[in-house]
C-alpha cells in the first residue's frame, strides 16, 4: 500500500473529493462534495467557495490537513489538521477582532485562518489584541502564501 493509500483510505470519496495531495510535506485538501455543489448555486455562492477554495488550498500546499465541509448557516467552515476552523479573507484591519471573536464564540471555530492582502501596523496591533485575548489564529498575505504565521 502506498502512502497515498494510507493516507485517504478513510475518506468516503461518495461524500468527500480529493482535491490536493502533497506526498512530501503530508498536506491534502478534500472537499464535501456537498460543498462543491452549494458553490454553484449563484454568483455569489460561487465567489465565496472560491475564495475559501484559494484559502483551503493555500493550508495544504503547506503542509495542513484541510477539509472544507459543506456550509451550514453560522458554522466554521473546515476543519484544519482535525480542529474545527474558519476562514476570513479581509483587506484592512477593520473588524479583524469582531471576525475572530465571532467565529470562536458563536460558529464553533477553535482557530481563525485570515488572509491579507498586505502587512501594516494595524493589522500587525489587531493581531496582537487576539494573542492577548488567546485566540488562536493562522494567518498569511498573498505577497507570500508559502509561509503561515501562528498566534
Amino acid at each position: 500500500m502506498n502512502e497515498y493509500d494510507k493516507q485517504y483510505l478513510h475518506y468516503d470519496t461518495e461524500k468527500w473529493a480529493l482535491d490536493y495531495f502533497n506526498s512530501d510535506n503530508g498536506g491534502y485538501l478534500v472537499i464535501d462534495r456537498e460543498r462543491i455543489t452549494q458553490g454553484n448555486v449563484n454568483k455569489q455562492e460561487r465567489g465565496k467557495y472560491e475564495k475559501e477554495y484559494s484559502m483551503c488550498r493555500t493550508l495544504a500546499q503547506n503542509g495542513y490537513k484541510v477539509e472544507y465541509l459543506k456550509e451550514i448557516e453560522g458554522k466554521y467552515d473546515i476543519r484544519l489538521n482535525g480542529i474545527p476552523a474558519d476562514l476570513k479573507k479581509t483587506k484592512s484591519h477593520n473588524h479583524i477582532v469582531d471576525y475572530a471573536k465571532k467565529a470562536i464564540r458563536k460558529q464553533g471555530a477553535d482557530i481563525v485562518v485570515f488572509e491579507f492582502e498586505k502587512e501594516t501596523k494595524r493589522i500587525q496591533e489587531e493581531l496582537d489584541k487576539l494573542k492577548r485575548d488567546r485566540i488562536k489564529v493562522y494567518y498569511y498575505f498573498i505577497v507570500d502564501k508559502s509561509k503561515i504565521h501562528v498566534l
